[in-house]
């Protein structure tokens, strides 16, 4: 081997590394795209004084929150659509955007904190002339989202295990 050659495991080693990145990258993304087939929305909605309520809403993963948001001195609920009226949006998207329905529930200092199911509107708005303390509703994902959702994890965990020993432990040729 001359000195001035390149040495080919360090060459081996960094294209091992390579790979193993950009496996990870593929992993990531399936991985992201499980964790957002599994989400399951969830809104709690209590009394407080004055006739104004207090929201929550969250959003949980297996049993797990890791976001929430609350807004106090909610009054009443309305219907909204994802209408954005912007002058770059095509024709389609714009009456794509107002069949898209949503609740919205307006807090005090006008915050915002949305609902997907509109057909739950009746419910809520009896909640509110009711005497209930609360109310809570959760929109579970089917359970055909939360299959591929752990396969897109198993998925993604193999492909790393996988990039791992492919790359860095190799199968000995038996020549």
């Amino acid at each position: 081997m001359s000195i001035y050659a390149p040495d080919p495991r360090a060459a081996k080693r960094r294209d091992a590394f390579l790979a193993l990145l950009i496996i990870s990258v593929f992993a990531l993304f399936i991985a992201g795209a499980g964790f957002a087939l599994g989400i399951e929305p969830r809104l709690v909605l209590e009394r407080s004084a004055g006739g104004s309520f207090r929201g929550t809403g969250s959003n949980h993963f297996a049993g797990r929150q890791f976001f929430s948001k609350t807004v106090e001195g909610i009054t009443g609920v309305q219907l909204g659509s994802a209408k954005r009226d912007r002058s770059s949006d095509s024709v389609k998207d714009r009456q794509r955007q107002s069949r898209q329905r949503h609740l919205d529930l307006y807090g005090a200092d006008r915050a915002r904190l949305g609902w997907d199911r509109e057909s739950d509107q009746g419910l809520i708005e009896d909640f509110m002339r009711g005497k209930e303390p609360r109310l809570a509703l959760a929109d579970p994902p089917p359970p055909w989202r939360k299959g591929v959702s752990w396969f897109c994890f198993g998925f993604a965990g193999l492909l790393v295990i996988g990039g791992i020993q492919s790359n860095f432990f190799p199968k000995k040729n038996a020549a």
